[in-house]
This record gives structure tokens, C-alpha cells and sequence, in this order.
């Protein structure tokens, strides 16, 4: 069943002193108002400055000359002013001899227009640092100014293949971003990275370790982050044993809300905007070799992030539900979050709460595809890799691996 305009609806609203959600009623907007894209993009980033002298060097000598040339100048500036006179006098004389103009109506009183303030998605990161997500809003804001780029299905976003199909330009892979000691300071990450190092020795990492060591079987000793000279790509892919995962997308935050409650849970952290759902991820730091007993012994992990920033559906289903925002506020609506699930056309209209002609009375449903559609339309906007830094973890005991 379609909503009506002005129904009612009930929704929790994130209230930014508290941290917390707070319950709150608004009406359905259906007409008027829409989440705004005309905005002009920020400048790309990463691109070069035109330097003055270049700009410079266009110019012919001529233009040179004849712009540096006093007497040329001089001769110029005479010419005008004394068309300048000649115009004057004619038109003085013009009006001497018009007739005087019929006098004016009255002017009628024009109603001042009353227009809703605009939401540009653009808009988004300034009311994720109000929620106190300011990481996440300089990722947003960085993904703005990037260039074009994104992957056309999931399986080229966990390849870094984009449209052209090919790996993502070295532009669109951030290591300086997000810092692994920031992630750390949230308890489910801390979670995560117990859950990981207890998941060292599983079968599978094991094998992953062994087939990592092998090709390097005749040294006393390796240091991977040496060996790949501090290249995080290369590091990750070839020494990378093991992950977990690290729950709390946006979207899943919303999902839970319609099959419990989270009013005892806070608005989304900083976290969840900045990465969402990511992995942590495990990878050799040191080993050394036993050649007498062919094996090597694993003694220290390396510990990172890896996440794309991206707004990359499914191939299949609705679009994911960002939650409704305002210039200030991020407000989950259950209903709407329940029509996502059910795959129902109706989460485009906005919430409307008091007066839609106030300052923040208007919430705005965003999307996966919102962002999508800003890309198409302004030809920019860049999916990027983020790569956090690397924790050095001891293990207790270390792992012994045949070779």
C-alpha cells in the first residue's frame, strides 16, 4: 500500500548531544521536495596546477607587444575618451528634445515566495560531523572530488576493477587516511582482532602461511614489509594468512532495527561511516626457517584494514537505505527500511517534521544509488581502496609450518 502526503510516521532521529536515538514523529512528503544533485562537484583532486608561465607561453608575441607597447597604449586611451565625449554630448542632446516620459503605475507589493531550504547530497558529509563522524565525513568528501570511478558489479569491487576494466588507479588507493590505532579505539574492532589472532591456527591460515613462506625457504629469516619495500598492495597479496570480519554497516544497523529494538544503542559512530562492514586482516610480519626439520615458524603477525569505500549494489534487490538526513540530523525510518527488504518502490520521499519551510524540518531518504546518480550526472565521484597501517601482534605461542 503507497503512503499519503501528509500521513503519519513515526521514526528515530539521531539526537547529536546525547549520541543516541531519539523517537520522534513526522508526516510523509510525497511532493516538492528531493534530495538535491545540481550542486557544482568540488575541483578534482590530484591533478596538476596549470602553472602561470605556461599559461603565459600561449600567448603570441604580438599580443605581448602590443599589450606592453606605452605609446600603442596611450594613442588607444585617447581614442576612447574622446569617442566617450562625442557620445555624451549626442546623447544630452537627445534629451533636450525628447518628451517627458508618461509617469509610472504604482508598483503592487509582491508576496515574498517561500521556497524549502535545499539538501544536496553533497550536504552529507557537513551532518556526519555534526553526529560526530568526522572521519567518515572526509572520506565522503574525498570520494566527491575524486575522479571518475567505481566497479560495475561486487566481484570487480573485491578485485579493484573499475568501469574501464581496469585496476583502480594508484590515485584510488588511500593508506593515509584512516589509522589502525583509530579503528582499535571502538570495542567491536578490538573484538575483531581477538577473534582474529585466536583464528591464526586455523587449517586454512596455515596452509595460507606455509604457501607464503615457501618461496623463501633457503634464507635464515624474512621480514615481509622489507621485502615488498612498504607496498601495502603487495604486501597484502602476497603475505596476507588470514581475516575477520568486522560488522556494522549502516545498512545492517537499519536492518536490525526491524527485528529489534536499538533504542539503548547509539546514531551511527564514526565507524560506520567511515567503513561500515570491513575486515581485518593478518598478515606475516616475521618467520624464520628451520631447514633441519624443513619448516618455518611464524612469530609475528601484522594487522591492517582493508575496505572499499564504494556504494556498489547487489546485482539483484533494492538499493541499499542510507537512513534519512537533514542538514544536521541522520534519522532511521523502520517503515522504509522495511520496504527496502520487501523490494517496495516508496523510499524516495522525504519526512517532513513541523514546518517544511524550517531549517532542517525536512529528512531526505539516501541510497547506494543516489550517489550513482550523482556520479552519472556530474561525470566524477571515486570508489576508493582503503588501506589502514599495520599493528605489529606477538604471537604466544608461535606457529610451526611445514614447508
Amino acid at each position: 500500500m503507497q503512503p499519503q502526503a501528509g500521513a503519519k510516521i513515526g521514526f528515530h532521529k539521531s539526537n547529536n548531544f546525547m549520541r543516541s536515538w531519539s523517537p520522534q514523529t513526522g508526516e510523509i512528503c510525497r511532493e516538492e521536495v528531493a534530495l538535491s544533485m545540481s550542486r557544482a562537484p568540488p575541483l578534482v583532486r590530484d591533478q596538476p596546477v596549470v602553472a602561470l608561465a605556461e599559461k603565459a607561453s600561449v600567448e603570441g608575441p604580438s599580443q605581448k607587444k602590443a599589450r606592453g607597447d606605452p605609446y600603442v597604449n596611450a594613442v588607444l586611451r585617447a581614442v576612447k575618451a574622446a569617442e566617450a565625449v562625442s557620445g555624451a554630448v549626442d546623447g544630452f542632446q537627445r534629451w533636450l528634445k525628447s518628451p517627458s516620459p508618461p509617469p509610472a503605475p504604482p508598483k503592487e507589493k509582491q508576496k515574498p515566495v517561500r521556497t524549502v531550504p535545499p539538501f544536496d547530497i553533497q550536504d552529507i558529509p557537513g551532518a556526519m560531523r555534526k553526529i560526530g563522524a568526522p572521519v567518515g565525513a572526509d572520506l565522503m568528501d574525498k570520494w566527491f572530488a575524486g575522479a571518475l570511478n567505481y566497479p560495475p558489479t561486487p566481484k570487480d569491487e573485491r578485485n579493484g576493477i573499475n568501469q574501464n576494466g581496469v585496476p583502480y588507479p594508484p590515485g584510488m588507493i588511500d593508506t593515509t587516511s584512516v589509522r589502525i590505532e583509530w579503528v582499535l579505539r571502538f570495542a567491536r574492532a578490538r573484538k575483531g582482532l581477538n577473534d582474529l589472532v585466536s583464528q591464526i591456527e586455523t587449517v586454512a591460515a596455515r596452509k595460507a602461511i606455509s604457501n607464503a613462506l615457501r618461496p623463501y625457504q633457503n634464507r635464515l629469516d624474512i621480514w615481509p614489509w622489507l621485502e615488498c619495500q612498504g607496498d601495502i598492495v603487495r604486501f597484502h597479496k602476497e603475505f596476507q594468512v588470514q581475516k575477520t570480519p568486522v560488522e556494522g554497516t549502516l545498512g545492517q544497523k537499519l536492518a536490525q532495527f526491524v527485528t529489534q529494538s536499538i533504542s539503548n544503542e547509539g546514531i551511527p559512530d564514526d565507524l560506520t561511516c567511515a567503513l561500515g562492514s570491513f575486515n581485518l586482516y593478518a598478515a606475516i610480519s616475521h618467520a624464520y626457517f628451520d631447514h633441519k626439520n624443513k619448516s618455518a615458524v611464524l612469530t609475528h603477525i601484522s594487522v591492517y584494514v582493508k575496505d572499499n569505500f564504494t556504494f556498489t549494489d547487489e546485482t539483484s534487490g533494492a538499493s541499499q537505505y542510507l537512513g534519512h538526513w537533514s542538514p544536521s540530523h541522520v534519522a532511521v525510518v523502520p517503515t522504509h527500511e522495511i520496504a527496502a527488504l520487501a523490494n517496495v518502490g516508496w523510499l524516495d520521499y522525504p519526512v517532513v517534521q513541523g514546518n517544511v519551510y524550517a531549517k532542517d524540518a525536512v529528512l531526505y531518504p539516501v541510497k547506494n544509488s543516489d550517489f550513482r546518480a550523482w556520479q552519472r550526472k556530474h561525470n566524477q565521484g571515486g570508489d576508493f581502496i582503503i588501506y589502514t597501517d599495520r599493528t605489529t601482534v606477538k604471537l604466544d605461542t608461535p606457529i610451526r609450518v611445514a614447508l
